[in-house]
């Protein structure tokens, strides 16, 4: 391809895909379009100057040093190890910023960086990778993602109730491949990543509602939704008393509400769940408001009740969908910059060529 009057060999194609396919299971003709974002965040981190901002925290020289002595060879034992890089969020935190730190995790890792490098580059105190010994242990998602990682692969971020995470395999501690001839490029794409996060992937509520009401219809659910809170107290008289409290407030102020009461005045002692409930996560939901299935008392707060709406299959908000809408709306926003960029740098790709030329890259 040619991006302006720069001319992209196809040699320089093949030293990427050689190396990512050993870890990720994809055609050249799919890897291609990681290639060409990669190789246009290099030509607007030129374009913007912000190669004169890097402040270099490791010489680029002194890398480059490094990695020219690096073994090249990979493991034969033939035996993997798993590992999870995780950035913790908070319980009701959102999980944009964490899905931010973990994309560039994620851009980094297609790059070719070594596992071990970049989890020693990444600078934030959430971040943690771990390796796993027993994947009874996993929680659901984690291990539905692990399910789909080939031998020597990874998977994109995703999101569980811990954080947003990566799983990596790997024949050993280091994703082993030398890198001294595009150690320019890798510190000018970690730039583009951050200016990016800064200036075009800013987003507001407004901006979100707008989305989720443009493509409401995508986010339609397989299963009905129970949106409210579930009360477990001691009788009627105090079911009445909390009922009264929070019946004119807003669901986002019951939480707090109630805590805040309950801290105060012991009339109000009560176990709550609030949030979004999906038919078959909650029993107390399952019986109360889509009839189905028996629930079990608390013994100090026998009397159970809900308040709330039936969403359905539908949505109320943006917010009942919301990180799902952050991850949408930003490969939207990242979708539209790229095509405007390939206009801008006068883009041309010639991708019948792969079709000509065998994985090992030879004709």
């Amino acid at each position: 391809m040619k991006i302006g009057e720069e001319k992209i060999y196809l040699s320089e194609f093949n030293f990427f895909y050689e190396n990512v396919v050993r870890y990720r299971d994809c055609s050249k003709e799919d890897y291609f379009y990681s290639f060409l974002k990669y190789k246009l965040k290099i030509s607007d981190a030129k374009r913007l100057r912000l190669d004169k901002n890097i402040d270099y925290a490791i010489s680029p020289c002194d890398i480059k040093d490094d990695l020219f002595y690096l073994n090249d060879s990979e493991s034969n034992t033939g035996e993997y190890a798993t590992y999870i890089l995780t950035y913790r969020i908070y319980q009701d935190e959102n999980a944009d910023c964490g899905l931010n730190v973990m994309r560039n995790v994620y851009s980094k890792l297609e790059s070719g960086v070594k596992l071990d490098e970049l989890c020693r580059d990444v600078n934030e105190p959430r971040f943690s990778c771990e390796r796993i010994f027993n994947e009874d242990y996993l929680l659901k998602e984690m291990k539905k993602e692990l399910s789909t990682v080939q031998q020597k692969g990874y998977s994109q971020p995703f999101i569980s109730p811990e954080g947003v995470h990566i799983i990596v395999k790997s024949a050993s501690n280091n994703l082993k491949y030398k890198l001294e001839y595009c150690v320019d490029d890798a510190f000018l794409v970690s730039e583009w990543d951050k200016f990016c996060s800064d200036n075009i992937l800013k987003y507001s509520d407004e901006d979100l509602e707008r989305f989720f009401k443009a493509n409401r219809k995508k986010y339609k659910w397989e299963l009905p939704h129970f949106k409210g809170v579930v009360v477990h107290c001691k009788d009627k008289k105090a079911a009445k008393k909390i009922r009264k409290k929070i019946k004119k407030l807003p669901i986002e102020k019951w939480k707090e509400t109630l805590e805040n009461v309950m801290a105060q005045d012991s009339d109000y002692c009560a176990v709550i769940d609030v949030g979004l409930f999906q038919i078959g996560e909650n029993e107390y939901v399952d019986n109360m408001v889509f009839k189905c299935g028996n629930y079990k008392e608390l013994d100090e707060y026998p009397y159970t009740f809900t308040i709330g709406k039936c969403l359905d299959y539908m949505p109320d908000s943006y917010k009942d969908v919301y990180d799902v809408i952050v991850q949408d709306y930003i490969v939207e926003c990242e979708n539209k910059y790229f095509e405007n960029l390939e206009r801008e740098l006068r883009v041309e790709k010639y991708i019948d060529v792969l079709k000509t030329v065998n994985s090992d890259g030879s004709n």
